[in-house]
């Protein structure tokens, strides 16, 4: 009997063969990508407020010391005890850049849960479409950010992956298994919340044609009551009622940025993945049954959830971050799309070198223009390596309360005196309540009364600092019209109450201007200022 010769594949074992499935090169182009932008600035304020709250809750847990249990519980906008120990714990191991690895690989295994689930309800070509679409989107490269959002995304494909399983496994304890992992991912991430329906409609779409309408019915049901039950547990437990008030129902309608402003973000994060679902979801009303074709034109749709609902609270900010949600289910109608568009090539001994080169040629736009988006984002918060260097050594000998302005997660992240967070005060008011007149009292007073030893000023301009005097804001003698520069500033930063706590600090003889330097970022230019209170020795 002739042995029939073993394929490459086959010599090569298991493990190795797992190496060469595409789904390993659409991992590491994502991780790739995203690793570029790890290093790439300083810490983001939400980053740095997060890491820095970790730090706080795992001293407390471990050595019983104090924590700002009120500021963590009602002002962060996912679960505090979640997320943050998470990201402390690598950023304990990694700095900055550990942290911001762990969500990488959040969102790498996102991907991964994609190309399973996908390949259960279309095809594995499909799949890996689908997963190199998303892999590849700017809401996912940009993710390798040190938040909640990630994790909450890893989670939420979690619970769909298990809906999924329990459709082809008939698995009742996975759909308890769904339930908690979208409530973890909704307690995570407060935002997260605004896909559950997608995912109970997407799993009772998959239970249907498998389990029957009752059955289908039942375990929806099930899912629906399971996560409710277990969100309102977890946050119970946490004490985060507070936050998703304060956070995300009081927040509707705050910001009143344009239309306009949403609807251009959307489609430049997801205009291809849309047009792509869109067509995938025609293509499925004509060539599939109805259950099927229901399916698909569901998910296609679920692109829209997050841009609408960012629509009716007048905001584009996160938007970004919170496509990725939707994007999630987008991708599978678009690669069924793009996979059927493939078949539609005649069949010939080219067919395979040229289905190839297509997706390539498909995905290599979407790869630059992602990556330059999110490099843009990555560089639209200031560099604050200038500020810290000049701000740690300053804080590091200063007694009483420390006021860091804007940049006050900041501060309190890379600065051994974060973990004193009973030293920061966020009470000195830069938009104080009566008329102008009286602001100067009301800093005099503060100056008195509260016993500052460190105040941060950041004045925001219009004018590159980089290309002006660095003392243009800080001494009146440097430039005419300084009062008229100083409250032009304040005004257009919102924060008009700048030039009256600037004349009372230089008026204070207890008060030196220690340390001065750019705080610019790609869309604003800025200047800090730290004023020292003098030793009395």
């Amino acid at each position: 009997m002739t042995a029939v010769p073993l394929t490459l594949r086959q010599r090569l074992g298991f493990p190795v063969r797992r190496l060469l499935h595409p789904l390993t090169a659409i991992l590491a182009v994502q991780a790739g990508l995203s690793l570029t932008l790890v290093w790439s600035n300083t810490a983001f304020g939400d980053e740095a407020d997060y890491l820095w709250i970790g730090h706080l809750l795992i001293n407390h847990w471990l050595h019983g010391t104090s924590w700002p249990s009120a500021y963590g519980d009602k002002g962060l906008s996912g679960s505090p005890i979640i997320y943050p120990p998470l990201g402390a714990l690598a950023d304990s191991i990694g700095g900055l850049a550990g942290a911001r690895m762990l969500s990488l690989a959040f969102m790498l295994g996102a991907t991964a849960l994609l190309y399973l689930t996908a390949s259960r309800v279309v095809n594995r070509s499909a799949a890996l479409i689908a997963a190199a679409l998303w892999a590849l989107s700017e809401p996912v490269l940009r993710l390798a950010f040190a938040t909640y959002d990630p994790l909450s995304v890893l989670l939420t494909a979690l619970a769909v992956w298990f809906a999924v399983e329990a459709a082809y496994r008939r698995r009742g304890e996975l759909v308890a298994a769904a339930a908690v992992a979208l409530a973890l991912a909704n307690a995570t991430a407060y935002s997260g919340i605004i896909i559950d329906p997608v995912v109970i409609a997407f799993a009772f779409l998959v239970w249907l044609p498998r389990m029957g309408r009752r059955q289908a019915v039942f375990c929806a049901a099930w899912l629906a009551g399971g996560l409710g039950l277990c969100f309102g547990l977890a946050m119970t437990a946490s004490h985060s009622w507070a936050g998703i008030m304060s956070t995300v129902i009081d927040r509707s309608g705050r910001d009143n940025q344009s239309s306009l402003l949403v609807l251009k973000d959307s489609w430049r994060y997801s205009g291809l993945i849309v047009a792509l679902a869109m067509i995938g979801a025609i293509a499925a009303v004509g060539a599939e049954v109805r259950q099927r074709a229901t399916l698909l034109v569901f998910v296609a749709s679920a692109a829209f959830l997050v841009p609408l609902a960012q629509l009716k609270d007048q905001t584009a900010w996160s938007l970004d971050k919170h496509l990725a949600y939707g994007l999630w289910f987008a991708v599978i109608a678009a690669g069924y799309g793009c996979d059927k568009l493939i078949r539609w090539i005649p069949r010939t001994r080219t067919r395979t070198r040229t289905a190839i080169t297509c997706c390539v040629a498909l995905l290599a736009y979407p790869a630059v223009n992602s990556w330059e988006a999110a490099w843009g984002v990555y560089h639209g918060w200031a560099n604050s390596r200038s500020f810290i260097t000049n701000f740690a050594p300053i804080a590091a000998r200063s007694h009483g309360s420390i006021d860091a302005a804007a940049a006050i997660h900041i501060a309190e992240y890379y600065t051994p005196q974060g973990r004193q967070w009973a030293r920061w005060n966020t009470n000195l008011s830069l938009d104080p309540t009566g008329p102008r007149s009286t602001w100067p009292s009301y800093y005099r007073t503060q100056l008195e009364s509260t016993g500052f030893g460190v105040i941060t000023i950041i004045y925001t301009t219009t004018l590159s600092s980089s290309t002006q005097p660095g003392s243009i804001l800080l001494e009146p003698r440097a430039a005419s019209g300084y009062l008229d520069l100083l409250a032009l500033v304040g005004d257009s930063s919102r924060e008009p109450g700048l030039p009256a706590l600037t004349q009372a600090l230089e008026a204070d003889p207890r008060y030196q201007l220690a340390a001065q330097g750019p705080y610019d970022s790609a869309n604003d230019h800025a200047v800090y200022a730290i004023w020292e209170r003098k030793s009395e020795a």
